[in-house]
């Protein structure tokens, strides 16, 4: 196992490497239910979150939908 640096919504995180985006969601105690992922600037669908691995540098940007008026 490996240390490596990503940044999620702009902040730095430290996390052990190898992990998943859906590995990354259960992390920060995400619910995946209306959350969308970009990897470096690209959608990453959520069928495709359990094999998407990450790598050092890597830049996750996570969006949450939000219900209001």
């Amino acid at each position: 196992m490996t240390t490596i640096n990503i940044h999620v919504n702009s902040q730095r995180l430290s996390v052990i490497s190898p992990i998943t985006l859906t590995e990354l969601i259960a992390l920060k105690q995400l619910n995946d239910t209306g959350t969308a992922i970009a990897k470096n600037s690209a959608i990453v669908s959520k069928k495709d979150w359990p094999k998407t691995f990450l790598e050092q540098g890597d830049n996750i940007d996570i969006f949450t939908l939000v219900a209001g008026g």
